[in-house]
């Protein structure tokens, strides 16, 4: 299942965990994806959207 969101698109990005003796690990930043309805054409569907459209888009 992808890490998208159906409306805008946000994926994973990518960075670094840095310990306080600045060692860097690589890390992914991934987006906050719930299942959501919203409505595309009239019709009520099930997406897995971030909570940014969720708030936007539904209700």
């Amino acid at each position: 299942m992808a890490k998208r969101c159906a409306i805008c698109g946000k994926e994973p990005q990518y960075g670094h965990h840095v310990s306080h003796a600045k060692n860097r690990v690589n890390r992914r930043f991934l987006p906050n994806l719930q299942m959501g309805r919203v409505t595309v054409a009239g019709k009520s569907v099930r997406a897995r959207i971030c909570t940014r459209c969720l708030r936007t888009y539904a209700g």
